[in-house]
């Protein structure tokens, strides 16, 4: 019964999708509006820096609210690549909506004739066959498939931030952030509603504790005093200064803090309880976390490539006993084993997951053509490519 419902779901997720990718086709507003916009974009390419191409099918490569492009796109961006679209209404016709329209904020062109393209630039695609891999020095083909293994010849993309910190360039200042002083243990922010994080896919097919069961478990273990919840901005700046040395938990549903800030926020913790995201564990807050240098308790090291290490660059725990173990663990720790901990943290960061490295990386893995898993951690009927 659950196996039919899963595929059910999994049926009906593909039509919407395939309905969202080519819904443009129905609205010949839009397409009038992607041709003026088109008009007004950049076409010139520089000379003097090197150029990555993206030639995309449709808006599948988007992922959740345009997240995947955008962030693929800045990774490049920060490599000190110049990025070039290829223009196609299906690919592009929303770079204008949700996370997607961030690459607006960057410098780019489009390209409409293969002509003006010069030789020996990168290309990136999901496509079995373009014709602009002729005179690619490389080609990056994108592959949506789940189920990755260390063995496999392809390139596990590295799981990426929150797109608006790129946007804010709040990446570029981490050294920052890891000199700030540390007045948290162990601390928990980002969204907790516990209808939407309690997913059947994290408790079955990845056999994790949700997010919903980790906040609760957590008010099983402390005491209600070693709990500070942040309920609104002024609870947030009146703890900011303070030390405690329990667990401070920021819903930010009832506690926003805007792009600008959010590292900041992470970095007044020694660690950060890296709770799983809604279909699948891996989140853009344990990324947050590891690059400002605070240390994740996480149950999901394997979905880091390579693993994250126990005791070495993270605290990890499998069940709700070992949570309560690693916790008081955590709230224990002498300063020089935080302190080497936390270098560690920052030190992976810096080598698996920062965008420059990341491609660099990617670049390596193969002379010529590479295959990119875009979701390496993903499992089948885990969550949606």
């Amino acid at each position: 019964m659950n196996s039919a419902l899963q595929q059910l779901s999994s049926i009906g997720h593909k039509l919407d999708g395939t309905l969202q990718r080519y819904k443009s086709v129905l609205y010949p507003q839009r397409y009038l509006q992607y041709r003026r916009w088109l008009k007004q974009q950049r076409q010139d390419l520089p000379q003097n820096q090197p150029l990555v191409v993206f030639d995309f099918r449709d808006t599948r490569i988007d992922g959740p609210q345009g997240r995947r492009f955008y962030c693929l796109f800045i990774f490049f961006v920060r490599a000190g690549f110049y990025p070039v679209l290829r223009d196609n209404y299906f690919a592009l016709s929303n770079i204008q909506e949700k996370y997607k329209q961030l690459c607006l904020r960057e410098h780019f062109s489009v390209l409409q004739h293969e002509r003006d393209l010069p030789q020996d630039y990168l290309l990136v695609s999901d496509k079995w066959y373009s014709s602009l891999a002729r005179n690619a020095k490389k080609i990056i083909t994108v592959n949506y498939q789940p189920d990755y293994q260390a063995g496999d010849a392809c390139f596990p993309m590295p799981f990426p931030m929150f797109p608006p910190i790129y946007a804010a360039q709040q990446d570029l200042q981490l050294e920052t952030y890891r000199q700030q002083q540390r007045h948290w243990t162990v601390f928990f922010g980002g969204d907790a509603e516990r209808g939407k994080y309690n997913k059947k896919s994290i408790r079955k097919i990845y056999a994790k504790l949700s997010r919903a069961q980790l906040l609760q478990s957590i008010e099983k273990i402390l005491r209600p005093e070693c709990i500070i919840e942040l309920q609104n901005e002024g609870m947030l700046q009146n703890a900011k200064e303070k030390h405690h040395t329990g667990l401070v938990v920021m819903n930010t549903r009832q506690c926003k803090v805007a792009a600008e800030d959010w590292l900041s926020t992470i970095a007044r913790a020694r660690f950060f309880l890296a709770c799983p995201g809604v279909r699948y564990p891996m989140s853009h807050n344990s990324i947050e976390a590891m690059a400002v240098g605070s240390i994740p308790i996480t149950q999901y090291p394997e979905m880091f490539f390579p693993p994250l290490e126990d005791g070495k660059n993270c605290l990890t725990f499998s069940n709700e006993t070992e949570l309560q173990t690693v916790i008081v663990k955590a709230m224990a720790m002498d300063e020089s084993a935080v302190g080497a901990l936390a270098q560690a943290a920052a030190s992976y960061y810096d080598q698996y997951l920062a965008p420059t490295a990341s491609i660099q990386h990617l670049l390596n893995h193969r002379p010529k053509r590479i295959s990119l898993r875009i979701l390496p951690f993903l499992k089948a009927g885990g969550g949606f490519a």
